[in-house]
């Protein structure tokens, strides 16, 4: 069973338009799918606004019509997506397979050359959607996998102290540092670096 397509109806989208002026056609489109354009950005006019623009209106998507994508304009999206990640149209006229690879590096979640067909516009929205909400979820993944592998480090780490101070066996320093995380209400990491942290610091110089 195919997923439901994701909602289009009150989405903020901001259009940066770097000469391409199909800005009164997407914004027809845009009505009819129900969208909010939040506002029409004039990157030949004003071709450093992206950033402030993105942080003082604070779209939900991003939709970029230019003719190539130019590296100051990727350096701006990149800057951007660093500071809050959002899903990325872009339409371009033309592209090389470089230009591809560096506007997805600077965060851009969907590609559509050679111009753009306004009946296509709500296939192309939802698949940015889909592509941000994919991308950010192999983030978290990714995060989470970093994070239990720096709490296994602690645990294993503050187990040796407890191995080498007092004695005890892998499975008895484990124990000890279980117990020590009950009692006080505590994960196996925060104990383990506090008791690392104790440990560095009476250590003799």
């Amino acid at each position: 069973m195919n997923p439901p397509p994701l909602p289009l109806p009150g989405l903020r989208v901001l259009l940066a338009d770097a000469g391409q002026r199909r800005s009164p056609v997407i914004r027809l489109e845009l009505i009819r799918l129900r969208c909010q354009l939040v506002d029409v950005l004039d990157l030949v006019a004003e071709p450093h606004a992206l950033v402030n623009a993105l942080q003082r209106l604070a779209p939900e998507l991003l939709l970029i019509d230019c003719d190539h994508p130019t590296p100051e304009l990727l350096a701006q999206l990149g800057e951007a997506q660093a500071l809050r990640p959002r899903p990325v149209l872009l339409v371009a006229e033309q592209m090389t397979p470089e230009q591809m690879r560096a506007a997805l590096q600077a965060g851009v979640s969907a590609l559509q050359l050679a111009g753009l067909q306004p009946q296509r516009l709500g296939v192309l929205l939802q698949l940015a959607l889909a592509r941000f909400e994919h991308d950010q979820a192999l983030q978290r993944d990714l995060r989470h996998t970093q994070t239990q592998l720096a709490e296994r480090k602690l645990v294993e780490r503050a187990r040796g102290i407890l191995m080498r101070e007092q004695g005890l066996d892998e499975e008895a320093a484990f124990q000890r540092l279980r117990q020590l995380a009950m009692d006080g209400g505590q994960t196996l990491a925060a104990v383990s670096m506090r008791l690392i942290d104790a440990h560095q610091l009476l250590r003799p110089r």
